[in-house]
This record gives structure tokens, C-alpha cells and sequence, in this order.
């Protein structure tokens, strides 16, 4: 099916005579028109289609029904149904009231291209581009960003449950492919242990129980990996995302003795990862040749669930613990235009927010809306964030700086209260002694300076325990960024002390609420999607449908809230 024609339209004038006369106030579909006249057009997806075939439905079309059946929380046959039967989106589209609409399927196929490579961004682009042609995106502005957790669509797993989940679904799978082969190589008597989920069945009682059992699915797991990577196989069957899952976890999961025995490997308990069921979840390292077998692998690589081989286990300490992604919105602030979102990023749940400043701003410069302020929380702030930040895409990234550990000693010295020579490579302490030459070294893999100073000044010190915090001697040990590093660390943690500071930063509050608005009135905490890919096709829709909502809200030059009787007698005090 090619790409349908459907941009470019006028909105026909009995659409709009009878649309204003049933809406006279409008909806936020036609205020969506009427601002932006053609949100998308066929042109912005050139190559999404093939070129010949059957006309199909207009790519534009179909991306502003997705924006809008977001906005408005709707099923795809409900969307369907409003396409063919709603006044207001006729008008939105720009179709003959007698025009009919298209199956929901369609919109299904639609968000399946929108999945692949970066197309979910580039139609965030398209509408971001749109607006600030509008004058509703100021560039050189300023944003804000936030993350909150996302939870996958697929259901909590203990391990017991996932090794024998897993083979269920590899078997499933291997069915499809070629059932007559799975029949002649598949044991008999798998049909009573794999034939329905894990869910329905009694797991058996007991530690030694336990172990025989998942040992028993081991075994049968390595047994079905080696009939399908042998020669009779079907070709397809080894390249079967189900079977590879299989692979994945059975590494993660179980380990070859010196006897060439499978076992299966202990749990490692841990309180930030202890689930309700009492079951524990791993988070230490594995190797892949197998021979380690204490190890299980790190948060970022071990699989909780084959149905979703990419959501991840995370958790925020004393706060939250899921299984799912991380959706990071930033969105525009200040001045007098509507704060709308310009960009989303969907990463696994265990990544670090720091991980996904890069990537924004790269994105915001090529998109041609990259801020001159950056408001953010303290988890996306390093010296090296600024610095980049600044030199890169002269982004003024403005958020808290990890204050350094000894700031809270009493009465302490913080790296602030040292005074740095960097002609001669030489820190001085507030008692006045002077280190040697500092030394070049690693940490966490990145460049540092080492400073040690001598022990005989630190001994002498009358101020030594209170500065290095032992007797038995030992100087002061400094740990210094690079230069310009060190001199933006110490800026900014003396400026986020300031009440004009404070004042200035009090803006990314307002991050907060973007984050409750698009998990409360759009779902967006919950996946409906399974895969990264798609889960971020849904978290682009869901930006994308706050921003019409907003639109909808704007109002220049009035209040967004009604003022309250006290507001309104404090108001000429306040202007």
C-alpha cells in the first residue's frame, strides 16, 4: 500500500459552518487547525511508504488522529469511530461531513512505522517545528527536563517463573515456525510441563524442591538450544527473538560446573532488590563463557521478563521499585507562550538520568530550539554536563551540583575552602601549609588530580582532625578535577547557595507538574506498548497530545486560573 494523499485541503465550508454552530466556543481539535492550519503534511513522511501500490490513508491524516486519540485517551476503534463521526475532527482534517473514515487498523500499521529508526522524533520535530514557525516556541529560551519511571506491560516474575516463562515462550514461538520438527524433537511429556503459563500451574513447595524443578528447566532449556542451533533445524528457528531471549537467560541464570553439570545459580540478596514475594533479584556481573558461578549480571543486562526483553528492573532508594523505563520530557518555560514539550527520551529503567543530557541538547540544536538555559534536577548536573553543555551548544545548564561529602562536617574543610595554584600544580590549606605537586590519576575511568599533602605539616596541624578526620597521621588527600571542571564545581556550588540563585532555579518546579499531567490525564506511567522502540512511540504521542491540550488552555492575556478573592485584594500590591 502506498502513501495516501490527504494534506493541502481547505476545510470544507459546510465542515466548518456546521462545526462553530455545534461548538461555538471550539474544541482543542479545531483551535489546533486554526493556529497551526496543517499540523503535518503528507510531505513531512516522504519514504515511510512504498511507491507504488494501492492508495492508502494519508500519513498526515493518520499522524494527527494519533495526536489527537492520545489527547483524548481513545482506543483505536474509538478514534476510528470519532474520524468518521465527530464534527470537530472532520473539521481538524480538513473532511467532507459525508466523508467516511478508515478501519482501526490502520492505526495500528501507522504506529508500527512510526517504531522504526528515529521517526517517533522526527514527528516530534515536525510539530515543535510547526509551532515555533507559529511564534508559539521561542527559540533560545528556556527549558526544563524531568524523568519519571514507566512501568512495562508485562507482569512481575520471580526467577522460578521466568526460567520456566521463557522456555513456554520459546517453544511458542518455535511452533509457529515449524511445528511438525518441535513435534518429532519435543519430549512428550513437555506438553504437561510447558503447555500453559507458569501462573496456572502449582510450582512445587519447598527449597530442594525448588532447585530440582528450575534444574529440570535448565537441563530442558539446554536441550532445546542445542536441537535448534543444530544442523536439521529450520533455518528460521535460530533466528527467533524468543529463542535468542532463551540463550540470554539461561546465561544469566545458570552455570556449568567443573563436571560439566548445569546449575543453577544462587541468589544474592540485597534489600534495594528484594521483591515482595520474598524472591531475590541479582544485580552483580556475569560472564558469558559461563564459568563464574556466583555472578549474575547487572541491572542494565538481566532480563525480568521474556515477554519484554528489554524492560529492566530499577528502583529509586526508599521511594519505588519497577520493572519497566525511564521517560525523560523537556519542555519549554518562562515568558508569555504556553509551555509545551519539545522533546521526549525513553531509556531502559536502570540508565541514569546524567546519560540522557547528551542527547537532548544534540537534539534540541538540530531541531533548532536549543535553549540558552537548561533547568534541571540534581541527577542530570555534573561539571562535565556544564562544561559540554556550554561549549558544545552554548546551553547554560543550570541545576544543583553534588555538594562535596565534608561540607557537613563540623567544622570541616570542603575542597572550596583550599586554595589552588594551578601554575604550580600546588593546593594550600586554610591553615596556610602547601601541598607538593599534585599527580595526574583515574577515577570512575575519568581524569582527576591527586593531592596528598605531607604528613609531617598535617601532624603538626592543630586543626588536623577536624580536616582529615583521623590520628594516626596521614595528610589531607585532595581529588581535583581538570581546570575549567574544578573552577565551574566550585562556582557553582557557591552560587546555588544564593538567594538569587534560588530564585532563578524555582522555574523547574514547574517540570513537576508536566510529569503529573501526562501520567494522570494521558497514562503515560503505564506501558501499553511492549519493546522500547514502541513504548517511545507512545511516550512521543503522549508529548505531543499535552501540547494540543495547552493550545486548547492558552488564553493570551488571561490568567490560566481564576484569582481568588485574596489574590485579586494582594494583586495592585504585586503589579
Amino acid at each position: 500500500m502506498s502513501m495516501g494523499c490527504g494534506s493541502g485541503r481547505a476545510i470544507p465550508v459546510e465542515t466548518a459552518r456546521v462545526a462553530w454552530a455545534a461548538s461555538p466556543k471550539g474544541t482543542p481539535a479545531m483551535r489546533v487547525r486554526d493556529l497551526l492550519q496543517e499540523l503535518f503534511i503528507d510531505d513531512d513522511f516522504a519514504g515511510w511508504f512504498p511507491v507504488d501500490g494501492r492508495r492508502g490513508v494519508s500519513p498526515a491524516r493518520l499522524a494527527l488522529v494519533s495526536v489527537l486519540q492520545y489527547a483524548e485517551n481513545l482506543t483505536d476503534r474509538q478514534a476510528a469511530r470519532a474520524v468518521a463521526c465527530r464534527i470537530d475532527w472532520k473539521y481538524a482534517l480538513g473532511m467532507e461531513l459525508s466523508e467516511p473514515g478508515f478501519d482501526h487498523s490502520v492505526l495500528s500499521e501507522f504506529r508500527d512505522r512510526l517504531a522504526v529508526d528515529d521517526r517517533a522524533d522526527r514527528l516530534l520535530a515536525v510539530m515543535v517545528h510547526r509551532l515555533a514557525e507559529a511564534g508559539l516556541v521561542k527559540r533560545r529560551g528556556r527549558a526544563r527536563t524531568d524523568s519519571t519511571h514507566v512501568l512495562a506491560a508485562v507482569r512481575r516474575l520471580n526467577r522460578v517463573e521466568l526460567v520456566a516463562e521463557t522456555m513456554r515462550a520459546a517453544l511458542e514461538a518455535l511452533a509457529k515456525v515449524d511445528e511438525v520438527w518441535l513435534a518429532a524433537v519435543m519430549p512428550a511429556h513437555w506438553a504437561g510441563r510447558y503447555g500453559r503459563s507458569v501462573r496456572h500451574e502449582r510450582q512445587p513447595g519447598g527449597a530442594q524442591a525448588i532447585i530440582a524443578y528450575v534444574e529440570q528447566v535448565g537441563a530442558d532449556g539446554a536441550w532445546l538450544l542445542q536441537a535448534v542451533y543444530a544442523g536439521s533445524a529450520p533455518a528460521q528457528a535460530a533466528r527467533e527473538p524468543a529463542v535468542d531471549v532463551l540463550r540470554r537467560v539461561w546465561i544469566q541464570q545458570y552455570w556449568y560446573d567443573e563436571t560439566g553439570t548445569l546449575r543453577w545459580r544462587d541468589a544474592k540478596m540485597s534489600r534495594a532488590r528484594r521483591s515482595r514475594d520474598g524472591t531475590a533479584r541479582r544485580n552483580t556481573a556475569t560472564n558469558d563463557d559461563d564459568t563464574e558461578p556466583a555472578r549474575v549480571p547487572w541491572s542494565t543486562a538481566e532480563i525480568v521478563s521474556p515477554h519484554d526483553p528489554e524492560a529492566r528492573f530499577s528502583h529509586k532508594p526508599g521511594k519505588v521499585e519497577w520493572v519497566g523505563y525511564k521517560d525523560h520530557q523537556t519542555e519549554t518555560c518562562g515568558g508569555d507562550n504556553p509551555n509545551l514539550i519539545v522533546h521526549v527520551v525513553t531509556t531502559p529503567a536502570p540508565e541514569q538520568d546524567i546519560t540522557a543530557v547528551d542527547a537532548i541538547h544534540a537534539a534540541l540544536t538540530t531541531n533548532k530550539v536549543a535553549p540558552a538555559e537548561h533547568l534541571v534536577d540534581s541527577g542530570y548536573v555534573t561539571p562535565e554536563v556544564i562544561h559540554r553543555a556550554a561549549v558544545e551548544h552554548d546551553i547554560t545548564v543550570v541545576g544543583p551540583v553534588r555538594e562535596d561529602p565534608r561540607a557537613g562536617e563540623r567544622p570541616g574543610f570542603a575542597k572550596e575552602d583550599f586554595q589552588v595554584n594551578w601554575q604550580d600544580h600546588t593546593v594550600t590549606c586554610p591553615q596556610g601549609a602547601t601541598s607538593p605537586a599534585w599527580k595526574p590519576t583515574l577515577a570512575d575511568r575519568k581524569p582527576r588530580l591527586s593531592v596528598l599533602f605531607r604528613r609531617a605539616d598535617c601532624r603538626t596541624c592543630t586543626a588536623r582532625r577536624q580536616c582529615t578526620g583521623n590520628v594516626d597521621g596521614k595528610g589531607r588527600h585532595l581529588l581535583l578535577l581538570p581546570e575549567p571542571l574544578q573552577k565551574i564545581q566550585n562556582t557553582a556550588r557557591t552560587q546555588q547557595k544564593t538567594a538569587d540563585w534560588k530564585k532563578r532555579y524555582h522555574l523547574r518546579a514547574g517540570a513537576e507538574s508536566t510529569v503529573s499531567e501526562t501520567v494522570r490525564a494521558h497514562g503515560l506511567r503505564q506501558c501499553r506498548y511492549r519493546g522500547l522502540a514502541k513504548t517511545h512511540v507512545q511516550h512521543v504521542l503522549t508529548a505531543a497530545a499535552a501540547n494540543i491540550i495547552r493550545l486548547d488552555q492558552h488564553r493570551p492575556g488571561r490568567n490560566r486560573r481564576p484569582r481568588t478573592p485574596l489574590q485579586q485584594m494582594f494583586q495592585p500590591a504585586a503589579e
